[in-house]
């Protein structure tokens, strides 16, 4: 015999179904089902707004669990979504859980610089998205040949965020104190991010799963490569970034706005 509780577990269960919403994963090239933000998943969000400017650790954290909490498919694992995947989950939870209309606010210079009629515009999300899914970007895995080795480079998962701000993010501070501790920040930033784009080494027959590695061992690797090798990679990295900002900002009479990948996307 069900427990009351269990009853009720159940009902919310049959609730969360039908009341949630389909999005669409590149990676797996089909809609999947999510439910709606809960109110103390909304709260938990906006709590990151205060976040380091630079890491921006709390927000990734909390937004991946949600990404599993949320995810009503069993038969898929959340830990191999992409960063890409996550954009449009990212848009399309806030859409469907908070509104599709967003205000856009502009600062004097640049109402002044651009002639435009108003300091606030409000922009339809869902409308966006829709016109940035007719694209159709992929991102496929690319192989570097350089000399007698080569690397592959492919979009960092969940799994490899997760990995990367629980062995290196957990405890950094949020306010920076100096010119010297910002220039070492920056430096690691850079070098972390590189990280996650570069999976495998080969050199003549011996390979290095990268991904079979904790997060300083990567890094010892990656630091080890020769530059001209590192520019082909930040140039697949430039590639996903440009493509992607055609969705992550909105131009206005001429103007290239941002719109947020964090937190404050979220806020009411």
């Amino acid at each position: 015999m069900s427990s009351p509780v269990n009853d009720f577990l159940n009902a919310l269960k049959e609730l969360d179904s039908n009341n949630g919403f389909n999005l669409y994963v590149p990676s797996l090239q089909k809609e999947i089902k999510f439910k709606q933000l809960t109110t103390e998943q909304l709260k938990s969000l906006l709590k990151t707004v205060v976040d380091s400017p630079i890491y921006n650790s709390q927000f990734i954290t909390t937004f991946n669990k949600i990404i599993k909490d949320n995810c009503l498919d069993e038969s898929v694992d959340i830990k191999k979504f992409s960063i890409y995947d996550k954009l449009f989950i990212l848009f399309k939870t806030r859409i469907e859980s908070i509104s599709s209309e967003y205000t856009l606010s502009f600062s004097e210079e640049e109402v002044k610089e651009h002639n435009l009629p108003f300091s606030e515009k409000v922009i339809d999300l869902n409308e966006h998205l829709q016109q940035f899914l007719k694209k159709q970007y992929t991102f496929l895995t690319e192989t570097i040949e350089q000399d007698s080795y080569s690397l592959v480079c492919d979009l960092p998962t969940i799994e490899t965020e997760n990995k990367l701000e629980a062995e290196l993010h957990k405890n950094i501070k949020i306010e920076v104190e100096s010119t010297e501790e910002l220039r070492e920040i920056v430096g690691e930033t850079f070098i972390n991010e590189l990280t996650k784009y570069i999976n495998k080494i080969t050199i003549g027959d011996n390979n290095l799963d990268l991904l079979t590695l904790d997060f300083k061992s990567r890094i010892k690797v990656v630091e080890k490569l020769p530059s001209n090798t590192i520019n082909k990679v930040l140039k697949f990295i430039e590639n996903y970034r440009q493509k992607t900002k055609e969705l992550t900002s909105i131009s206005i009479n001429g103007l290239q706005k941002d719109l947020p990948v964090d937190a404050s996307l979220f806020n009411i």
